[in-house]
């Protein structure tokens, strides 16, 4: 008896959705030609991920249902809720609903296509969907990484305007479930709010319904990654400052080997420079290329210019380091040499005997002369070319032939000496404009000031930075 009852209830349901469905006409909207039929709206989000500042999107997944009310699908209230496949929303009218700011999305299939139509005995239907789309979200990376996000979920009618549809969230601000749930591995859901307004365009206004949601970028990553990696080798090139100014490989490198230390300690200040270019690459090479400055570019920008200059101090302690030797060289070169007699080439003892005998010879010459006028005095002086016992006839053969040699080189180089006034002319203007690097006689000091300057300025750089973008 159950069995038959079941068998004519089932009859009488099939029999009641062919008639309804027989005079259905799918193309009309509810209340057509009267009120606006009121389209609400409630969704759990499953989950939220794959958000993306180079390609400024994200992706959501989420069960969106749909109610509104269409009194040409009322019933018999004997048959209850009435529930079908996806199949029943081609049958009949359902709202032209489309996201505004969507990518890309699908309704999931596995094992059938996610949908779902329930009707209720006075009208009203419930249309359900499972749903992945990626949505565009325009981010502001001035912040980067320090930033807070505003992404939104826009839902609208693509096709009828208020006039006909309007939209509404079903249970207010707790039309949207699932939220608080959500774990982002880089970002903090901080708060989220529901919007109704209308979209203005040329073709009329549109109803749409709004999901923003504030996200604030976690900075633990980049902390790891990026700030503490800077801060280290900005600090790793300060140690050039406590090596002697004489150790040449020791302050340019920082890279030490079992053997031949002075060949691998080559690289202090080159090394941070290139690992500071390394880690400014690796950051661009994961945000799109856009033209404003970041946060983080400031911070790499600053921590490169430290690196830099702590190289440059160096230079500037080796440049004037050697300069002053090269003074103290040149000062000591000046110093008057002794003159150049015979003695520089003979020993003080062996010296004075020769004064000795060269006066006795010199005194038997003058008797010899005063006795033979033919006879000269040089035959018996030995030989010195600094002496100026030579006679005269040597004399005035040295400057003729001194003379003859100038005359012949101005007589067949012209064009030499017209190089050289050139020469001369150009390094005497390159000199005037020569920017010079100042001096200083202790280079000790440029060091001693370096050791406190460096950490003093980059701290408080630190400390600005920090407040600025976390307070």
């Amino acid at each position: 008896m159950v069995a038959d009852d079941d068998a004519a209830d089932y009859l009488n349901i099939t029999s009641t959705i062919d008639s309804i469905l027989k005079t259905y006409d799918i193309r009309l909207r509810p209340n057509f030609g009267d009120s606006p039929v009121t389209v609400e709206m409630d969704m759990d989000i499953s989950s939220m991920n794959s958000i993306s500042e180079v390609n400024m999107d994200y992706t959501l997944t989420m069960y969106f249902r749909q109610y509104w009310k269409d009194e040409r699908l009322a019933y018999d209230p004997r048959f209850g809720n009435i529930s079908f496949d996806g199949r029943m929303a081609n049958r009949i009218w359902v709202p032209d609903t489309y996201f505004v700011n969507d990518k890309h999305a699908f309704i999931h299939d596995v094992t059938v296509a996610n949908r779902m139509i329930r009707f209720h005995y006075d009208g009203s239907v419930l249309y359900g969907l499972r749903i992945t789309t990626v949505l565009s979200c325009m981010m502001d990376l001035h912040d980067y990484p320090l930033d807070v996000q505003n992404c939104t979920l826009e839902i609208e009618s693509y096709g009828y305007t208020t006039e006909d549809v309007t939209y509404a969230w079903q249970y207010g601000n707790r039309s949207v479930q699932g939220l608080e749930d959500v774990q982002l591995p880089q970002f903090v859901l901080e708060e989220y709010r529901l919007v109704k307004r209308q979209a203005a365009f040329s073709t009329g206004s549109y109803p749409r319904l709004s999901l923003e949601f504030r996200l604030r970028r976690s900075v633990g990553f980049f902390i790891l990654q990026t700030y503490l990696p800077c801060i280290l080798i900005v600090m790793l090139s300060w140690v050039s400052f406590w090596i002697n100014h004489e150790a040449t490989s020791a302050r340019v490198a920082l890279v030490a080997a079992n053997k031949q230390v002075e060949t691998a300690r080559t690289t202090i200040g080159i090394t941070t420079v290139l690992t500071m270019t390394t880690i400014s690459t690796s950051v661009r090479a994961s945000l799109p290329r856009i033209s404003y400055i970041k946060a983080i570019d400031i911070y790499l920008v600053t921590s490169f210019a430290f690196v830099f200059a702590a190289l440059l101090e160096y230079a500037i302690v080796n440049y004037n380091f050697w300069q002053s030797q090269k003074k103290i060289t040149k000062e000591n070169n000046r110093a008057p040499p002794p003159p150049a007699t015979c003695q520089h080439r003979i020993p003080n003892s062996i010296y004075e005997q020769s004064n000795r005998t060269v006066a006795l010879r010199l005194s038997q010459l003058e008797d010899e002369r005063s006795a033979s006028p033919e006879h000269t005095v040089e035959e018996g002086i030995p030989e010195c070319t600094n002496m100026r016992t030579y006679n005269s006839s040597n004399r005035n053969a040295v400057k003729h032939r001194k003379r003859l040699s100038l005359d012949s080189r101005r007589c067949s180089a012209p064009e030499l000496r017209h190089r050289k006034g050139f020469v001369y002319s150009v390094r005497r203007k390159a000199s005037s404009i020569k920017v010079k690097i100042p001096r200083v006689h202790d280079v000790n000091i440029i060091d001693k000031y370096s050791r406190l300057i460096f950490p003093l300025t980059f701290t408080i750089f630190n400390l600005f930075y920090w407040c600025l973008y976390l307070i």
